[in-house]
């Protein structure tokens, strides 16, 4: 589970961010209290990863850096 990788890392909720594309990245991010930054790459569109309560959308890998500073 996600949180047993986070204790495996040394890392804590506050440190890590959650990257996905689709509905249920962006659930298993909230119930972990982790950020989440949704990728329109994936299996979703824009709009549906809207929808579904993304607030950070990436349109390319190479654009990642921006979101985590």
């Amino acid at each position: 589970d996600l949180q047993r990788c986070l204790n495996t890392l040394g890392v804590n909720e506050n440190e890590a961010v959650y990257i996905g594309d689709s509905d249920t990245d962006i659930k298993t991010a909230l119930n972990s209290g982790l950020d989440i930054i949704s990728c329109t790459w994936g299996y979703r569109t824009h709009e549906f990863l809207l929808e579904n309560g993304a607030s950070q959308i990436c349109t390319a890998p190479v654009d990642l850096g921006t979101f985590m500073r």
